[in-house]
């Protein structure tokens, strides 16, 4: 059995960053944090396995902006989740409903492109228990842009675009709920808090969002460097980045 099959038997990994418990923690812009890559996205892996949805364990660390889902050789039981209090600098990550059908983790956030086997990985322990390193949010912006909104969770009207490392690939086979900008950038609906989508959202002007049914199944993978811009609108949903109307971003 292949170390991805072994994570998967535990736990699907989830790819919803809600970052639920970063509410004090200060995140830069993308211009403050200096961020730039090709969004050119990276191929499919060799070993693409898929891996059955589902909702995952994630704890995050405060200190170091990492996310983690458990996963490996101990990970933390149903039963204990529960009741499980992380110790600090640790918090759990909300749990979130996942729309899309089937996902590949495919490497740590910061693993090399090039890692293969078991160094694609990079597992802690925590409270006795093993945890995989998932994501690594390193950037978050507003739409509009310059006014004030909680990027937790934005007032109707408002959108909050996070930049992570995750390079995870994920499939979609039916109707999907996809968001643009109406400048030629894409992005599809992949989580909802409540597990029902819904379109009925006030968006920024020019943003539309609709349901589109697919002619074949959506695989998306991240941009290159394994970055993805994940949006949130003031429902509670998610979508992840797939078409950019330029080659590098942010744009020049």
């Amino acid at each position: 059995m292949s170390i991805f099959k072994a994570l998967f038997s535990v736990v699907a990994v989830a790819a919803a960053l809600c970052l639920s418990s970063c509410l004090t923690v200060s995140i830069p812009t993308a211009a403050q944090a200096g961020i730039s890559f090709e969004t050119k996205a990276e191929p499919l892996p060799a070993d693409l396995e898929w891996g059955h949805r589902a909702v995952a364990h994630e704890l995050i660390n405060a200190k170091e902006i990492v996310v983690v889902v458990s996963g490996g050789s101990n990970p933390i039981s149903d039963e204990e989740w529960v009741k499980y209090n992380p110790p600090l600098p640790w918090t759990k990550n909300m749990e979130r409903n996942l729309l899309f059908s089937q996902t590949f983790f495919m490497r740590s956030p910061n693993a090399p492109a090039d890692a293969t086997g078991d160094a694609r990985y990079t597992f802690r322990e925590v409270s006795g228990h093993t945890w995989l390193e998932l994501a690594q949010p390193v950037a978050v912006d507003l739409v509009p842009a310059g006014e004030k909104t909680d990027w937790m969770k934005p007032a109707p009207g408002h959108l909050v675009i996070k930049t992570i490392r995750k390079p995870q690939v994920m499939r979609w086979d039916g109707p999907i709920c996809r968001l643009t900008d109406g400048h030629g950038n894409y992005y599809v609906m992949h989580a909802t808090e409540t597990g029902t989508p819904t379109l009925d959202v006030v968006l920024p002007a020019l943003w539309s969002l609709e349901k589109v049914d697919l002619a074949e199944p959506l695989v998306i993978t991240p941009s290159q460097g394994g970055y993805y811009n994940i949006v949130g609108d003031c429902l509670g949903q998610g979508y992840h980045q797939y078409v950019f109307a330029d080659s590098v971003y942010p744009a020049d």
